[in-house]
């Protein structure tokens, strides 16, 4: 399990937050992607609603990762709107940053 990414890291992770929403980041291709409550949520967040966000599961265009560390929450710069106005999400503390397994042929 990795502990921080950086914002000039490359490859692929996947984040998981206390709320157990998934963040698939592509630090190469400089993506986004999240999934609402698509694992268990933390003991202590276990009654907080999930909250469904604009372009949930499309991969939006990361413009800067200010910060995803485990025990904090994540912060990204990303592209959302159609005209342009830059968005800032920021999560619930992250618990999880994985590296997704390889694809099977």
């Amino acid at each position: 399990m990795v502990q921080e990414l950086r914002n000039d890291d490359v490859g692929r992770y996947i984040v998981t937050t206390a709320t157990g929403s998934l963040y698939l980041l592509d630090l190469t291709a400089r993506t986004v992607t999240r999934s609402m409550a698509a694992t268990v949520p933390a003991v202590e967040y276990r009654d907080v609603k999930p909250s469904k966000l604009r372009r949930d599961d499309d991969p939006l265009e990361l413009l800067l990762l200010e910060s995803c560390a485990v025990g904090s929450s994540a912060r990204y710069w990303i592209q959302v709107r159609t005209d342009h106005v830059v968005t800032l999400r920021i999560t619930s503390p992250v618990v999880r940053i994985d590296t997704p397994s390889p694809s099977k042929p």
